[in-house]
């Protein structure tokens, strides 16, 4: 006969109940990450915090020491040493710019909770406090003896004295139209129009903010300007933000230089979810086109430009202490790792956040990085901006490794302007890297020229593909990726011909990709849009598209 298994309870209760025993007075406080319990034990002030499931339970015991940041060296390298040496203990620290101060933390997980071990493991962590102090009083002595210095802590004592003045010094960064915000949790829509939609010397009206709670008009010029598009979807700060409606829709009425006939220009706001890190919104800017007149033909560009979007931001969780504090301890990361020789563990991202000298110019190449990677290109352009602009002045007097990360910063920069549909200021970046042999900065030139209709692409396709060639001239075939990367190069030289009308070129490029396993697809799609065009022109479509040429040719098989 089975007896069935008695249910554990939540480790919480176990845990509680452990407080109670031994007459702990301990705080409770419920948030959306969690239960954390605030609690005293021998005179030390800890934290236990229940997240997820509940099926653990994480034990930090905060600010067991500080110590000047001249200390820096000897704070990493002995929280390093006790990391390594013991399996349960892990001992951190962090930087109080105000105080000038370095923290010290222990913190330890547990997936079950006994009393004795409880007791066991609070008590190891006042010994780990105790010889903390102990040791850091004979090192203090031993450095002041030996007059020893660190760059990281000189850097430190350095932006301490700056901290309250970091974000003015961003905004002060010369960035033509772009500025980072002071407050990182604004983001105005005037601020993104003058990237995305510039409206040069226009004249605000007024504009409607739509939701399901009703409709508000707004008349004063400097809070359309300055309306926050992060906040028109959600309430709050820092872990209390959060959504209280789903859509919004701003209407923004103006006029525009010596035309007097009002235009409105639409913003679209949509929730895109949600996670521990960030609320983020869907932008979609959406600009009427002018009626064709007199004064505006057809062919004008500004009846001709893109009247819609869409990019992605998001309102942070996270409040600008934090991350700063995040930036200083990955960049603290990246320059030590410099120093010990470890770059072979380091990522690509990691070691051009390495090479960067100044704080404030590596705050933004850290906080674009995390943006692009993010899918939020409008928020990284602002970052990425600033980073370049301050590079660019002092560009010749720059070592191999500076200029790498002001190029590959470019790129990214570039990559971004892309995505947000303007290929125009994509291609001033990113022709930067023409020439540098790199793939993935060739593609995304090939991308900015063809989607913006340059007729460059095909003298540039060319020139790589031929350079291509003669680079693998004694190989029997090209390497796959080379292969693939040839592939790329005729795809948009085919759809960079079908923009420019040249449809009998395009479709003897694409009907060679017929046979080719890794482009038929591409080129099925594009010969039927082909076909589309010759019909709207009243083209005979059964005719023989000829004999595939050259051009484009040489497949991707070497010879």
């Amino acid at each position: 006969m089975f007896t069935r298994k008695k249910k554990r309870q939540p480790i919480i209760k176990d845990f509680e109940q452990f407080l109670k025993a031994y007459n702990c007075t301990y705080t409770t406080e419920k948030e959306d990450s969690g239960t954390y319990i605030f609690f005293k034990f021998q005179g030390g002030n800890f934290i236990a915090s229940f997240l997820g499931n509940n099926d653990f339970v994480e034990i930090t015991f905060p600010c067991i020491a500080s110590a000047p940041v001249d200390k820096m060296n000897y704070v990493r390298s002995k929280c390093n040493d006790i990391n390594h040496k013991n399996a349960l203990f892990k001992v951190y620290y962090t930087i109080d710019h105000e105080e000038n101060n370095i923290d010290i933390s222990i913190s330890f997980f547990n997936n079950r909770v006994t009393p004795d071990e409880m007791v066991n493991e609070l008590t190891a962590a006042f010994e780990i406090q105790r010889q903390w102090n102990s040791d850091f009083a004979d090192a203090s002595k031993s450095g002041n003896e030996n007059n020893s210095s660190d760059l990281e802590s000189d850097i430190y004592q350095q932006r301490r004295e700056l901290f309250l003045l970091r974000q003015m010094e961003l905004r002060e960064q010369p960035v033509g139209n772009i500025q980072i915000a002071s407050d990182p949790n604004a983001l105005t829509l005037w601020q993104m129009l003058e990237t995305i939609a510039p409206l040069p010397s226009a004249k605000l009206l007024f504009m409607n903010v739509n939701t399901v709670d009703g409709q508000q008009r707004i008349d004063h010029e400097s809070a359309m300007r300055n309306f926050d598009l992060r906040r028109a979807l959600t309430k709050g700060y820092g872990k209390e933000a959060h959504l209280v409606r789903d859509y919004a829709l701003i209407d923004l009425h103006y006029i525009q230089g010596m035309d007097q006939k009002p235009r409105m220009l639409s913003v679209a706001l949509t929730a895109e979810g949600e996670d521990e890190h960030a609320i983020y919104t869907r932008v979609t800017i959406t600009r009427a086109p002018r009626n064709v007149g007199r004064n505006y033909s057809i062919t004008n560009e500004e009846h001709q430009a893109p009247l819609s979007t869409s990019m992605l931001i998001a309102l942070d969780r996270i409040d600008d202490k934090q991350h700063h504090q995040e930036f200083d301890y990955m960049w603290t990361e990246a320059q030590q790792k410099i120093r010990d020789n470890e770059v072979n563990s380091m990522t690509e991202d990691q070691k051009l956040l390495g090479q960067v000298t100044y704080a404030d110019v590596a705050y933004c190449l850290y906080w674009g990085q995390k943006m692009f990677y993010s899918g939020r290109y409008y928020e990284a352009t602002l970052y990425f901006e600033n980073m370049i602009n301050s590079y660019r002045k002092n560009f010749f007097d720059l070592d191999t490794d500076q200029k790498r990360t002001f190029l590959e910063t470019a790129y990214m920069l570039g990559f971004c302007y892309n995505e947000l549909g303007l290929p125009k200021q994509a291609f001033y970046y990113l022709d930067l890297l023409s020439d540098d042999g790199n793939i993935r900065h060739t593609m995304e030139l090939v991308n900015a020229m063809a989607n913006s209709k340059d007729l460059r692409v095909f003298n540039y396709t060319e020139k790589v593909m031929d350079e291509v060639k003669r680079n693998f001239s004694e190989a029997d075939e090209f390497p796959d990726h080379i292969k693939d990367f040839i592939n790329f190069l005729r795809r948009r030289r085919g759809y960079a011909y079908v923009d420019f009308e040249q449809l009998d070129q395009a479709e003897k490029i694409f009907t060679q990709m017929l046979d080719e396993e890794e482009n038929a697809d591409y080129a099925i799609n594009e010969l039927a849009y082909i076909k589309k065009l010759r019909q709207q022109r009243g083209e005979d479509v059964t005719a023989d598209a000829g004999n595939a040429s050259d051009d484009g040719n040489d497949q991707a098989q070497g010879k």
